[in-house]
């Protein structure tokens, strides 16, 4: 699948192209995305009808403590909730599953990258033209000012890249696990690979603010705004199907209605 993509994704591709696809490149971009659906919904389906499995324990992680992470949670004080715990929660995820695949990587690197992926995920007043990932990792570039270049292209690379339905190793640890985390908070892929106790503690102490069902509204948006771009493609190609068949939507109608019956 990485050779069929290419280079569609990275952050230098979508500096070239600025997010949005040849007619070619739409092509295999959109045959990644049917083989990886196809690859993914049994499995999702039987986690969903309660084989799940188990793992490494998400909520032993915590994110890093240093001044560049405060510098970047101050930088997303204005961002909705929903898109700062998502990216806390991607994080989480990855550090579990990079434990469980012995993937090491940066834990900073990897940090910033979760908590700056959807930095400018489209709101309602969104009028960027670019694909919003390559937005967010623009963004990332300001942010972190001071930090070596090689890592900030490395965490930029990371942005980009998660918006493809597959990032292998061979891209870069960061990458990789970055991706790995966000297709467990957002479609559940892999989440039978995680401990279900620990990923109950992870959701209480950062909510979901109903992710599955006020997401799919600005990522379609997007869509009709870039009609070249990933999100798109991604879209028309099965992955609204896959996060509507993963674990998230039911587990969100449980939590409110448990909620309004307190």
């Amino acid at each position: 699948m990485a050779s069929l993509l290419g280079d569609i994704g990275t952050y230098a591709w979508c500096r070239r192209r600025a997010g949005r696809m040849t007619v070619a490149e739409q092509a295999r971009y959109a045959a990644s995305v049917l083989l990886e659906t196809c690859r993914s919904s049994p499995r999702i389906l039987l986690a969903r009808l309660g084989l799940r499995g188990g793992g490494h324990d998400p909520s032993e992680y915590a994110p890093p403590d240093s001044a560049l992470v405060r510098h970047a949670f101050d930088a997303c004080a204005d961002l909705d909730p929903m898109l700062v715990q998502h990216g806390i929660r991607s994080y989480l995820f990855a550090r579990a599953l990079g434990q469980r695949d012995g993937v090491r990587c940066d834990p900073e690197a990897l940090f910033l990258a979760a908590l700056l992926h959807d930095y400018a995920f489209p709101g309602p007043a969104t009028t960027d033209p670019r694909c919003f990932a390559f937005a967010g990792a623009e963004a990332a570039r300001e942010i972190l000012d001071g930090m070596s270049p090689g890592a900030v292209r490395g965490i930029q690379n990371a942005i980009t890249l998660h918006l493809n339905p597959r990032v292998p190793r061979s891209q870069g640890a960061v990458p990789h696990l970055l991706h790995a985390g966000v297709m467990a908070d957002v479609v559940g892929i892999r989440m039978w690979h995680l401990d279900p106790s620990g990923v109950e503690r992870v959701l209480l102490r950062h909510p979901r603010h109903r992710f599955s069902t006020r997401a799919p509204a600005g990522f379609r948006a997007h869509g009709l705004r870039v009609p070249a771009g990933r999100a798109r493609m991604a879209w028309r190609c099965g992955f609204g199907y896959a996060m509507h068949l993963g674990p998230w939507p039911a587990h969100e109608a449980r939590t409110r209605a448990c909620a309004g019956a307190r």
